[in-house]
């Protein structure tokens, strides 16, 4: 059965939600269970829609019609913080032009608690993504925020110094990738990114040593 009324790629997340009856339902249904059962289902569908979508395409005769909506939509509609579906929703959002919904998804991943499963990984993706994009400037807030939210997390400051050398705020760029290196000293790629941020600021004494 295929969904009535607008389709994701016609309007944001933000919408379906509230004028789907199977998405609200969904996200009702949900409300009243466990985080650990919400999390359970939503990983469930998220990955379940993946397999099909292989299926789907190595197999002529498989039929998806039983799937009104996006594995991936479907998940965060039962679970608001499972983050690979932000990150996926908040990725489409993007390539269907709209970009300041994009942004709520990926900022909405700097709230989540630092124990999430793969949370800096999929920061770092949504960080990714935006700079793959040339937005170098919605990247930079995103990996500022983070770093903000989770000082500890080298990887953060690591990303956020290659953003500022984009930008020409070598300084900057400088300062956070030592903040990377002093919180992960053994991880030879900070070092040499540090080496860079330190060459690319004139610094050239310091980067000697690096």
């Amino acid at each position: 059965m295929k969904a009535h009324g607008p389709s994701f790629r016609e309007v944001p997340f933000s919408r379906l939600i509230e004028e789907s009856e199977e998405l609200s339902k969904l996200r009702q249904e949900y409300a009243n269970k466990s985080a650990r059962e919400r999390r359970q289902a939503a990983d469930y569908q998220y990955h379940s829609s993946v397999a099909e979508s292989i299926i789907s395409q190595i197999s002529p005769l498989y039929d998806d019609d039983n799937s009104p909506w996006p594995g991936e939509v479907m998940a965060l509609a039962i679970d608001p913080t499972y983050a690979p579906a932000i990150l996926t929703v908040g990725s489409y959002e993007y390539i269907y032009g709209r970009k300041d919904e994009a942004m709520i998804h990926f900022m909405s991943l700097t709230k989540l608690p630092e124990d999430t499963e793969d949370l800096a990984v999929i920061i770092d993706k949504a960080g990714d993504f935006l700079i793959e994009n040339e937005d170098i400037e919605n990247a930079t807030k995103l990996y500022f925020t983070a770093t903000t939210q989770y000082p500890q997390v080298a990887l953060f400051h690591n990303s956020l110094s290659y953003c500022y050398g984009i930008l020409g705020k070598l300084e900057k760029a400088v300062e956070e990738a030592k903040l990377a290196v002093e919180l992960d000293p053994d991880n030879y790629l900070y070092l040499t990114d540090l080496g860079w941020s330190l060459v690319e600021a004139e610094k050239l004494d310091e980067a000697e040593i690096v």
